[in-house]
C-alpha cells in the first residue's frame, strides 16, 4: 500500500501541477485532483457537459436520498454568485448553505473540512471565474437525519517536501479517493 501511495504521489509531483498562482492552483483543484465536475458537471440532459451547471442526480426513491448536485457556477439566480467568499468555503469545508441549511451527500464535507486554508481560497478564487450558467437544479431529498461538520478552524498547508504525507493529503481531504478505495470498518 504503501508502495503505491508513493508512486501517485510520485506521478503527481512530476506533472506540472504545482502552481504558482492562487487562482492556477484552484484550477488544477477544481478540474483536477478535487474532481468538482465529476458531480456538478451535468452527464446527459440538455446542460449536458456545462461546467459545474449541476443537475447530476445520486440515489433514488428506494435509496436513502436523492440527492442533485447543485450549479456551482457564479450565476446569480440559479448558481452561487450571490455567496461570499466566507459562505462558499463554510459550504465546502462545512457543509452548511448561507441559509444554514445542510448540504448532504454525497458532498465529502467530512473530509474536506481537513482541506488546507489555501488550497479552499484557491478553489473559491476559481469557482469566481467560472462562466454563470442558468439551470436550476431540482432540491434534493434526504430520508435520513444530516449533520453539517464542525467548524474548520485554520488548516495549514501539507509540505510537498514529504511526498507521502502530501500523498495522503491528496488522496484524503482533496481528492476524498479514500471515499470508495477504503474499506468502511468501524473501530
Amino acid at each position: 500500500m504503501r508502495f503505491l501511495l508513493t508512486l501517485a504521489v510520485t506521478v503527481f509531483l512530476t506533472f506540472p501541477v504545482a502552481a504558482e498562482t492562487t487562482l492556477e492552483r484552484g484550477a488544477y483543484l477544481v478540474n483536477g485532483i478535487a474532481g468538482c465536475g465529476n458531480c456538478h458537471t451535468p452527464r446527459r440532459g440538455p446542460m449536458k457537459g456545462v461546467p459545474l451547471a449541476g443537475g447530476f442526480k445520486f440515489g433514488g426513491a428506494k435509496a436513502p436520498f436523492e440527492a442533485y448536485a447543485p450549479n456551482i457556477s457564479m450565476d446569480r439566480e440559479t448558481g452561487i454568485g450571490t455567496w461570499t467568499d466566507a459562505q462558499i468555503t463554510i459550504a465546502i469545508r462545512e457543509g452548511k448553505r448561507p441559509d444554514g441549511s445542510v448540504i448532504g451527500p454525497p458532498m465529502p464535507i467530512e473530509l474536506y473540512n481537513h482541506m488546507s486554508d489555501r488550497d479552499t481560497k484557491a478553489i473559491v478564487a476559481y469557482l469566481r471565474t467560472v462562466k454563470p450558467v442558468k439551470n436550476k437544479v431540482r432540491k434534493s431529498v434526504f430520508r435520513m437525519p444530516l449533520h453539517a461538520a464542525k467548524p474548520a478552524g485554520k488548516v495549514a498547508d501539507v509540505s510537498r517536501a514529504d511526498p507521502v504525507r502530501y500523498g495522503a493529503y491528496l488522496a484524503g481531504p482533496v481528492g476524498h479517493c479514500i471515499e470508495c478505495h477504503t474499506p468502511m470498518v468501524r473501530g
